[in-house]
């Protein structure tokens, strides 16, 4: 039982990843605080009977919560506060999953500023005030005993590593998700806290299921996967709970991207265009949007290989 006298707080708690995070941590002992959002308040017993077989499962509570708004996550963590110290057997507030989302689908002249938001609050908003809040509830808390080492795991996206065709709000939203990680794991690490993240492909959840339901739409992106297929739940589960373990408190602000290695058919893409065709204007264009993809992302493994590695980058 790995964690045995922990508490597990999930934003996203009954969510299709959220939940299947949810069960693994919960296997191994975990007490679990999940949040869920204001419409799922009607399907709230539904959704834990289909994640645990059952609608009151031992030592799980849920807390109705919008992670936009500072305030109504202010007062979730309150009564999450409240019900730690009224509980017989001592848990520690130590695990916070970050698995609510949102993505729109439409392209960047067609996005109004509202649209927009509706990506970048609770991707990147929503996480920065509930990883606020457990920090506080973390940092906070009297232990009886030694403290355990405190985990935050967020849920970014491949969309943070690659542009998506009319993803561009979502792809924002996710990229500056990597860059709060980075910066909690810096500011909070002294404090015993490591965060860190996870970038999926698309994954087989019942949402994930209906968005990909046009084979024609669904093929076409399983052709940039090299090993052909979209992530099942728990493959990304598995991966999230992996990083919760004590035993990885140096792996801090790092991302691991569980995408079946999809940035490897941008290189073969641009090879293919600079040496299969003839060199048109439009190939021209199609080459330098590959190059400039590529760049972006050699970038970013080097910025994280510094990070890892401070002596890399003098």
């Amino acid at each position: 039982m790995a964690y045995k006298g922990r508490l597990a707080v999930i934003a996203g708690g009954l969510g299709g990843l959220g939940s299947e995070t949810a069960k693994l941590l919960h296997a191994e002992g975990a007490a679990l605080a999940l949040l869920y959002a204001p419409f799922e308040a009607d399907r709230r017993d539904k959704l834990l009977e289909g994640a645990f077989g059952n609608p009151a499962p031992d030592n799980v509570k849920t807390y109705e919560a919008d992670i936009t708004d500072e305030d109504l996550v202010a007062k979730a963590f309150a009564a999450i506060s409240t019900d730690l110290s009224s509980q017989g057997s001592p848990v520690f507030p130590s695990i916070l999953i970050n698995a609510a989302g949102y993505v729109s689908v439409q392209p960047l002249t067609e996005t109004s500023a509202a649209e927009a938001a509706k990506n970048i609050l609770p991707n990147l908003l929503g996480p920065f005030i509930v990883s606020n809040a457990f920090y506080n509830l973390y940092t906070k808390t009297k232990s009886t005993g030694t403290k355990p080492p405190g985990r935050i795991v967020s849920i970014s996206s491949q969309a943070a590593h690659v542009a998506l065709p009319s993803h561009g709000a979502y792809c924002a939203s996710k990229a500056g998700l990597l860059g709060l990680v980075r910066s909690q794991a810096l500011e909070w690490g002294p404090e015993g806290i490591t965060s860190n993240s996870v970038s999926p492909t698309v994954a087989m959840t019942e949402l994930g299921r209906k968005a990909w339901a046009d084979p024609e739409k669904r093929d076409d992106m399983l052709r940039q996967i090299p090993t052909g297929r979209f992530a099942e739940p728990d493959e990304i589960a598995r991966a999230m709970e992996w990083l919760c373990r004590d035993g990885n408190g140096m792996l801090n602000g790092t991302d691991i991207r569980i995408d079946g290695e999809r940035v490897m058919i941008e290189r073969d893409l641009l090879t293919k265009l600079e040496t299969s065709y003839p060199r048109t204007p439009q190939l021209q264009t199609q080459i330098k949007k590959a190059q400039h993809r590529l760049k972006a992302r050699q970038d970013d493994l080097w910025e994280d290989t510094c990070l890892a590695h401070p002596h890399l980058g003098m």
